[in-house]
């Protein structure tokens, strides 16, 4: 009963959706109905202990927005004409569920950072339910498609998600599927399932427990590059310090690092010139592409709205050889030279500078920013809420430093 009571409190409802609004399913095909449940959400909590909110946060956070409307007025007045007014309205509301959420859990002095572990725990356990259950649901999968955004996906009674077509896995013989999760794609899972290692691991130490191990072998599962190397990277730090407590663990870690390096290495292989070459060759795309398209475009960019966007970048051809044209995304798959392409050089170094000044880690920060920014360049995340209340916490940081 408590632990009912627990995950159905308002703390982590407003957690929950947060998470699932940083690139779930549910938000892919309900986005705007859900970012709206979300936001009544946080209107609700924060009417509820209206009381209890800091008149200096409160200040600080209608400055701080806006400032950002300033920002998203320029980019929509000067950039590229036929954008979205209702687009840059959701956008605005991004960034104020973000706000609202940070004076939320100040007010019911709730560490945010436990209540999201006990949501990430939940995401890491159904991500390895997902997985072992594909060889025996999947003949009963279901097709579901998006007709707005064309984003296809095969479920299970809305409850477990794959894609079978691009993610099983053939060495396995087709029995297994990279993990999503809750997710639309595994490059996604894996940033929340790292930040999760990244908790247990550096912030509340919890190193011993089963969890870390499970969140270990989920990462593995979403077999994705990006989220091995950053596990990887975490590992390295992580067992260099355990090293330095106990020198007689070296032949087991040795041991440990063998596989964990073969495993790597036969994923990045397949990747890069394998038969799933594609994602990097988006990659490499987008990194030629937009880094001209920030150069021709830099105080404005092109404009916010990523359908706009989409069309515009079509314009700018790449002449590179190796690339499989045919087979690239529309969309953008890294945050943060799309910030720069469509929102130019000012705006993506207003966010960027405020998410190095980040408050919501403190410990192993630097390890924290740079897992952060390696999650949010292999994928178009940076602009949700819950993304965002990094950046907004530097924000806030920033500008209590300058009015007090």
């Amino acid at each position: 009963m408590k632990l009912q009571k627990k995950y159905f409190s308002l703390d982590y409802l407003i957690s929950f959706f947060l998470v699932m609004s940083g690139g779930s399913v549910a938000f892919v095909f309900n986005r705007n109905v859900l970012t709206l449940l979300l936001f009544t959400l946080v209107l609700s909590g924060l009417v509820l202990n209206h009381q209890k909110v800091k008149k200096d946060s409160f200040r600080l956070s209608i400055i701080s927005l806006v400032i950002l409307l300033v920002f998203l007025v320029v980019n929509f007045l000067f950039g590229v004409q036929g954008q979205s007014f209702v687009k840059f309205g959701f956008i605005f509301l991004s960034f104020l569920i973000a706000v609202m959420s940070l004076m939320y859990f100040e007010a019911t002095k709730k560490s945010i950072i436990d209540v999201f572990r006990g949501i990430l725990l939940l995401v890491m356990y159904h991500s390895l339910i997902n997985f072992f259950a594909y060889p025996f649901i999947k003949s009963g999968l279901s097709v579901i498609t998006n007709p707005f955004n064309e984003y296809t996906c095969s479920t299970f009674h809305y409850l477990l998600y794959y894609m079978p077509s691009r993610n099983e896995l053939g060495a396995l013989g087709d029995l297994f599927c990279r993990n999503q999760g809750l997710f639309w794609e595994p490059g996604v899972l894996q940033i929340f399932l790292n930040l999760l290692f990244f908790i247990d691991a550096f912030v509340r130490k919890t190193q011993k427990k089963l969890t870390v191990w499970l969140t270990i072998l989920a990462i593995i599962l979403t077999y994705s590059s990006t989220g091995i190397i950053i596990l990887a990277i975490q590992l390295v730090v992580f067992f260099w310090a355990q090293l330095k407590r106990n020198i007689l663990i070296a032949p087991v870690l040795i041991a440990l690092t063998i596989p964990f390096y073969q495993l790597l290495e036969q994923n990045l292989e397949y990747k890069i010139v394998g038969e799933g070459s594609t994602s990097a060759q988006v990659r490499m795309f987008d990194l030629v592409q937009q880094a001209v398209i920030a150069i021709d475009n830099p105080v404005t960019g092109l404009g916010l709205d990523d359908q706009i966007y989409k069309t515009k970048r079509s314009e700018y051809s790449v002449n590179i050889a190796q690339l499989d044209y045919e087979s690239l995304e529309k969309g953008s798959s890294n945050s943060v030279l799309f910030l720069m392409a469509a929102g130019g050089f000012p705006f993506a170094l207003y966010i960027l500078y405020s998410f190095f000044k980040q408050t919501l880690i403190r410990k192993q920060k630097i390890l924290f920013i740079s897992v952060f920014l390696l999650s949010v360049m292999s994928e178009p995340v940076l602009l949700k809420p819950f993304f965002l209340l990094f950046v907004m916490t530097g924000t806030l940081q920033l500008l209590r430093r300058l009015l007090w």
